[in-house]
């Protein structure tokens, strides 16, 4: 997976082998004066011989090729090898054909363990089993591109990075999914050691890095919602993410201050700024057939890569998961308070005049009202998925383009009105403008909070990313 995959858009990758024909023959499309190293040749060959274990697997399709790395940095992908219409199929490939979450493959002494373990971890010992068989592994061809790691997966940082990433939602993640990993390495040698084909600690990791990173989640197409897979999927891991974007057009130059103090010129989305989905591949749920489709979701030119959502994550999720942040990413989140009573905890720390000033009966009514509030908030997002979402998820954040969590306003602002505005909080009544401008500025107070909280400041991140970027392979492009 690539980092940034705006930045490799456009550069002109070499393309080799269809990677969906309906025969086993490999067209190539190479330039006649280039002259390749034995390392390319290799990798044409690789991606030749994939394409036709594929194809005695079933695979069909028309319309992409691979698209090679192109030394800027950036992986293996696919890309459109013809003019390509809105709704067209362009593969299809049996879920067999995969290497899958079954209790099939792994040791049967290991099953009892292995069944209680995340699906993480049962497909990085699937992928280690078949390594460890080399020639003889069934999905030989297969295993010959998969990557040993994903570098920029927080499981292969060292403890130092882990650090750096200064977020400290990000850190404990980070942490925690670091610790599982090695957790679950221990119990498996423990208790069943074959499950890990020899693989260490870090092999390991590497392991389930990639996992992470390539594997499908699919579900059935019958609505039972019982049939769910994960597997990783020959040819559809080499798609890479194309999500929504802000356009660059939604940025502008301001200038950053905290407490009235210049930090540095930074470039921040326009408020409520559009986004576009850059998106042009989907798939399908599995169908009675056992396949997996995928089809374009609007006309692809010739030469255009073929890209396909990740999903509408933040970019916590894409570091963790994907090792990489995609670039002006509009579902990116920042979490303020880890639940309502954090957030109340602190707007009584910060405002001893509301909290104190009129005794307890006061106070209790202000809280009454802001959990009032709150609930009115969940109640009117419905039974839906909003809704749903908003109860599963107890943390209150702010969001790209100056949005904010609803609940967090209105509990500001429904605090704020106390008395006055308790009846029309609980009932789901409209608040006062003033009281709902004076919770966005606590909003804003306490994401300068957070700052000032930083290690380093918003000026020298700046730096270390400018520095970074120029130093990256096609850096300054």
């Amino acid at each position: 997976r690539r980092r940034a995959v705006a930045a490799a858009r456009g550069r002109g990758g070499r393309r080799l082998a269809r990677a969906s024909t309906a025969s086993s023959s490999s067209e190539t499309t190479t330039d006649a004066t280039y002259v390749e190293s034995e390392e390319e040749e290799a990798e044409r060959v690789a991606v030749g011989a994939l394409v036709g274990w594929c194809v005695e697997r079933g695979a069909t399709g028309s319309g992409l090729s691979v698209l090679l790395p192109d030394g800027s940095g950036r992986g293996r992908g696919l890309e459109a090898s013809r003019d390509i219409e809105a709704s067209e199929p362009v593969l299809c490939l049996p879920l067999e054909m995969g290497i899958c979450d079954y209790q099939d493959g792994h040791p049967p002494s290991a099953w009892e363990t292995m069944s209680n373990a995340p699906w993480g971890v049962r497909l990085a010992c699937r992928l280690l089993q078949e390594r460890a068989k080399g020639a003889d592994s069934e999905w030989a061809p297969y295993l010959a591109l998969v990557p040993e790691s994903v570098p920029g997966s927080p499981l292969l940082y060292a403890e130092e990075d882990v650090k750096a990433l200064q977020y400290p939602p990000a850190v404990t993640e980070a942490t925690e999914m670091r610790d599982a990993v090695s957790s679950w390495h221990a119990r498996l040698s423990n208790e069943c050691a074959d499950a890990l084909a020899g693989a260490d600690l870090d092999a390991f990791k590497a392991a389930v890095s990639v996992v992470h990173s390539r594997t499908y989640g699919i579900a059935s197409g019958d609505g039972s919602g019982e049939g769910y897979f994960r597997a990783l999927l020959p040819l559809a891991d080499l798609l890479n993410h194309g999500g929504d974007e802000y356009d660059d057009s939604s940025v502008a130059a301001v200038d950053s201050t905290i407490d009235g103090t210049p930090t540095v010129a930074a470039a921040v989305p326009s408020k409520w700024p559009p986004s576009r989905c850059v998106d042009n591949i989907a798939w399908s749920e599995l169908g009675d057939d056992g396949f997996v489709s995928f089809s374009a979701t609007r006309d692809v030119v010739a030469g255009e890569e073929a890209l396909m959502s990740y999903g509408e994550r933040s970019n916590d999720h894409f570091l963790m998961y994907y090792g990489f942040v995609p670039p002006r990413n509009p579902h990116d989140d920042v979490i303020v308070f880890a639940d309502v009573d954090h957030a109340l905890s602190w707007h009584m720390v910060y405002h001893p005049e509301l909290w104190e000033g009129g005794g307890d009966d006061e106070a209790a009514v202000r809280e009454r009202a802001a959990r009032a509030a709150v609930a009115s908030v969940e109640k009117s997002l419905g039974d839906g998925g909003d809704g749903a979402l908003a109860r599963s998820e107890p943390r209150l954040k702010v969001l790209p383009g100056g949005r904010c969590d609803a609940r967090l306003i209105s509990l500001f602002a429904a605090a704020y009105a106390g008395t006055e505005g308790a009846q029309d909080a609980g009932s789901g009544g409209q608040l006062a403008r003033v009281d709902v401008d004076s919770a966005h500025a606590d909003v804003a107070r306490r994401c300068e909070e957070l700052l000032r909280a930083m290690p380093t400041t918003i000026a020298e991140d700046d730096d270390l990313l400018s520095a970074a970027a120029e130093s990256a392979p096609g850096g300054g492009d």
